[in-house]
């Protein structure tokens, strides 16, 4: 579930912050409903944002068994960036050595060695 994450902990305190400011907003130009409204709102975010943190803690850390699959999922990930770059210097040094090959073949033949 995505409200699992705990980026939502936050969200839902700056939320309830804002709504309990607007209480004030809606409260000026007498509106009580309105006013209530936000109230409620704002207490319901704060009571939500309490048990995101609360199931956070209790989660505690990664079980051993995913901290292990996420350093394969790392591992294969540097494995395969480290293939592609040997990929690209093959490639580059096979190109260097056709270079090198044209220059030999280029160059004038001299007579014999004295």
């Amino acid at each position: 579930m995505w409200f699992r994450h705990r980026a939502w902990i936050p969200v839902t305190w700056v939320l309830a912050v804002t709504n309990i400011a607007a209480v004030w907003f809606a409260a000026q130009p007498a509106e009580p409903w309105h006013a209530t409204g936000h109230a409620l709102l704002a207490v319901g975010l704060a009571l939500g944002a309490k048990r995101l943190q609360e199931r956070h803690r209790a989660a505690g850390p990664p079980e051993p068994w995913q901290q292990a699959l996420d350093q394969a999922a790392d591992s294969e990930e540097a494995v395969a960036g480290m293939q592609t770059r040997v990929e690209e210097l093959e490639e580059r040094l096979d190109f260097a050595e056709r270079l090198l090959t044209k220059q030999r073949e280029a160059a004038p033949v001299d007579s014999a060695p004295r």
